[in-house]
């Protein structure tokens, strides 16, 4: 027995949960279909079975086709609706490329800890617990936006910042810019300083220590720019930058 979807005929399971995430949205429906259902059961009743268990759950659609193209094929390189990522570089690469924002598949892994539920599905966490674990701990982080830029700087091993699609080696050359656009730095420094992408930055970041400092004092704006041009003019001399507590 085959199966054929998009002028494509399919007669494993394997090809078949291959190809699922280029169509997540139609696949979602079509997971239901008497058409797929009957190909699924004469595969492998087994794996219809745990997918069956899959409807009962109130979770998206990609989240859906998802989960289910893994139980047909548990051990295929991570992807999700478009995205096909041949390393968890890869995908930590990808999700820093949209920052300060978040594109909403990629968080989708995130909020549903599909990164490490496809670790254990391909048996990479076997070989890899330590990556599992720090990428599970990152996973269940109450803010969903923090856990997503951690996971992506800890996925990437990237040392940089991406900011509007350009990226920025360090904390003084992206504030350089910003400045130079934004008028009201009052406005700027208190909506950098509660960035989840600038603290997970400050985490991974080799200037640990510089970055703290910045934090606070972007939040220290409203009170005194004067304090924040002060940062700037000693980070250009190369001179160590320090709160003033007053």
């Amino acid at each position: 027995m085959s199966y054929t979807y998009k002028n494509k005929t399919y007669d494993s399971l394997f090809t078949l949960a291959k190809d699922m995430y280029l169509f997540s949205d139609e696949m979602a429906k079509e997971l239901r279909s008497e058409n797929l259902v009957s190909f699924l059961k004469e595969k492998d009743n087994e794996k219809y079975e745990k997918i069956k268990k899959l409807y009962l759950l109130s979770i998206p659609d990609d989240v859906f086709v998802f989960k289910a193209s893994y139980i047909l094929n548990p051990y295929m390189s991570l992807r999700i609706k478009g995205f096909c990522f041949d390393s968890y570089e890869a995908l930590g690469k990808t999700m820093l490329a949209y920052g300060p924002g978040l594109d909403p598949v990629l968080l989708e892994l995130v909020r549903y800890q599909l990164i490490s539920e496809q670790m254990l599905s391909s048996d990479y966490a076997k070989d890899h617990i330590d990556i599992y674990n720090q990428v599970l701990e990152l996973e269940n982080l109450s803010d969903s936006s923090l856990a997503y830029f951690s996971l992506g700087y800890f996925l990437s091993k990237k040392t940089t910042i991406v900011f509007n699609g350009v990226e920025y080696k360090d904390i003084y050359n992206l504030t350089y810019f910003l400045c130079k656009k934004e008028k009201d730095l009052g406005t700027l420094g208190s909506y950098l300083a509660f960035s989840p992408l600038l603290e997970a930055y400050s985490k991974y970041s080799t200037e640990e220590e510089g970055i703290n400092n910045y934090l606070h004092l972007c939040q220290e704006l409203d009170k005194s720019e004067k304090t924040f041009a002060e940062f700037l003019d000693k980070k250009r001399k190369g001179l160590t930058p320090t709160l003033n507590s007053k």
